[in-house]
């Protein structure tokens, strides 16, 4: 497992309203002001994304409507996949992956990031050879 970087998960607004929800963001206040530069190097790489909680807190989102998707708390130490596929950055601070089944919405799990928003996490990607 390779640490991408720590702080608070979040999504630009543009992953909700296109349904493509395949990437984020990891940033040091609630508002996602200041958002943290993640390890880079690791494009075109196959694997997973993976979550693991560290500070948890209610979160400001209203969730997706269209979709039935509301945040949710989760614990301490809960481990998420967020998705498997090959990782692209769109710029310096955010990260996503890009599913190999050419489908346009869902490169990673909506219910998941709902569960992940504005919680602290330690964001990982593990490599598939």
């Amino acid at each position: 497992m390779e640490l991408i970087g720590t702080g608070i998960l979040g999504w630009p607004r543009t992953e909700r309203i296109t349904d493509r929800y395949g990437c984020v963001h990891l940033s040091r206040d609630l508002y996602g002001d200041f958002l943290i530069k993640l390890k880079r190097g690791m494009s075109e790489r196959y694997g997973t994304l993976i979550a693991i909680v560290k500070e948890t807190r209610p979160s400001g989102h209203v969730g997706d409507f269209f979709r039935g998707l509301q945040p949710s708390t989760p614990k301490i130490g809960e481990r998420i996949e967020l998705g498997t596929g090959t990782i692209f950055y769109d710029d310096h601070e955010t990260i996503g992956l890009r599913p190999d089944d050419g489908r346009d919405r869902d490169w990673l799990d909506p219910r998941k990031l709902y569960r992940l928003h504005d919680q602290t996490v330690e964001l990982y990607f593990v490599a598939t050879e």
